[in-house]
């Protein structure tokens, strides 16, 4: 328990109350507080789904749904919830901003939106990393998808499924626990890494926008389709293992389809490696988590090597900026 003590301007008596140590904090931190800070955060939660509301009036492109409820208030009630919570606001805003981002793609990726290759990322995929087989040089992706396995399927899909959890989990464990013993200032680092991954990421769509393989496998390697949705592919085999449809149900909320190039998917687990060696924990978790994910991106059907080496070199990229402009 602590004391709050003011001056009563009638009386002119102190007064003093015996307050609970969160609400202590929680008064002298409001106090502190701008008219500014106290009212932007409010009014920019208002704000977003508002926003999202108008575009649905004037697009087709669908209109609020329940997370952008969720993202809003998150983001909102982590910060009026004040100091004892900052860490925690501070560690998710960069998710949040990722997820909103991501969102908005979709009212203007067609207008952005450079050549389509279609062709490029296949035939250097088949010609690298090329397998001969009796019925001509295929991917790698064509040949996984002639040499499944239910227990394969069901990895795959698990790391596809959860890479994002997993690697916010894995940047919880750093910043929480890692960071707190060592009195490393940039905690949220690994967490800023994931969100200029992902703008660098989201930037190349439009400058190199690519089909990722189950469309060529679909379509062919002619025109791209703009008006095709997006595919679960390999991860439909999961949905038909366990009589579900979980994965047609999510892909088709995909921002966009001709996202291929960097595999984001890849991407974090590399940066969970190189922050992995930098703080000394979770380093062979985080190297099983790289390579299955490697493995799962062209099992599925989902990425070309290409595009795994892409998106391995972005992350690399980032790491060594963010490493660069601060000092653990």
């Amino acid at each position: 328990m602590k004391y709050l003590e003011w001056l009563n301007v009638k009386t002119g008596k102190t007064i003093s109350l015996e307050l609970d140590s969160f609400l202590f904090e929680w008064i002298k931190w409001w106090s502190d507080l701008s008219s500014f800070q106290k009212i932007a955060p409010l009014i920019a939660g208002i704000a977003y789904p508002s926003l999202i509301l108008l575009l649905s009036e004037f697009t087709k492109l669908g209109g609020l749904r329940s997370d952008h409820f969720l993202t809003a208030g998150i983001a909102v009630s982590l910060w009026y919830l004040g100091p004892r919570v900052r860490s925690l606001f501070y560690f998710l805003l960069p998710l949040l901003l990722v997820g909103v981002v991501y969102d908005s793609m979709r009212y203007y990726s067609d207008l952005i939106r450079g050549t389509i290759h279609v062709r490029e990322p296949y035939y250097f995929d088949r010609y690298f990393f090329g397998i001969d087989t009796d019925n001509g040089r295929l991917t790698p992706n064509e040949w996984f998808q002639q040499h499944t396995h239910p227990l394969l399927d069901v990895i795959s899909v698990f790391f596809y499924l959860c890479f994002i959890p997993i690697y916010v989990l894995i940047c919880a464990y750093f910043c929480f626990r890692i960071s707190a013993q060592k009195n490393i200032q940039s905690r949220f680092r690994p967490m800023w890494a994931f969100f200029w991954v992902n703008v660098l990421g989201y930037s190349t769509y439009y400058w190199y926008a690519a089909a990722p393989p189950w469309y060529v496998a679909r379509y062919g390697t002619g025109p791209a389709n703009l008006q095709v949705a997006a595919s679960a592919a390999g991860a439909v085999r999961f949905d038909a293992i366990f009589g579900t449809h979980f994965f047609s149900g999510m892909y088709g909320r995909a921002a966009d389809v001709f996202g291929a190039i960097p595999s984001l998917h890849v991407a974090y687990p590399l940066l969970a490696v190189l922050f992995a060696f930098q703080y000394g924990a979770l380093r062979i978790f985080s190297l099983i988590f790289y390579f299955t994910m490697c493995f799962s991106a062209v099992y599925l059907n989902h990425h070309y090597i290409l595009d795994i080496l892409w998106g391995s070199t972005y992350a690399v990229m980032v790491y060594l900026v963010l490493m660069r402009r601060v000092r653990v």
